[in-house]
């Protein structure tokens, strides 16, 4: 599946950033629409609504979440240089945090390695290579 998008707004956000860049400055980004590329290490197996971007620095890991307009992520993207288009959400750290999954609640590896304060509310996605 391939998906286009157009950003209509004119805004300096038309070009796509790294996820590095957006590590860097995620902080001035919250609620802000994104475009970032960046190489896809996972797509949950469980549900396919979550996507794993990383850096050129590979300790640097953001994660897209989707949800039902867009659908799943294609499992054909790891492995794939991605861009992900979507808003920067900060996460609000609780007990019984939803962005857990698998087995009684728990997060995979995958998911425990991702940067924990951030991640992106999917608006499309496209696989570049």
């Amino acid at each position: 599946m391939l998906l286009l998008f157009v950003n209509c707004t004119g805004g300096n956000n038309s070009n796509p950033m790294s996820v590095d860049e957006l590590m860097t400055n995620a902080e001035t980004l919250v609620d802000k629409t994104v475009i970032v590329e960046g190489l896809c290490t996972h797509v949950c197996s469980k549900s396919g609504m979550k996507l794993f971007l990383q850096g050129a620095d590979e300790t640097k890991i953001v994660r897209a979440e989707s949800g039902a307009t867009l659908g799943k992520f294609d499992p054909a993207s790891t492995d794939k240089k991605v861009r992900i288009r979507g808003k920067l959400v900060e996460e609000q750290p609780t007990e019984n945090n939803p962005v857990a999954h698998g087995e009684d609640g728990e997060a995979c590896e995958t998911e425990e390695a991702a940067h924990k304060s951030y991640h992106i509310a999917a608006e499309s996605y496209q696989i570049i290579d």
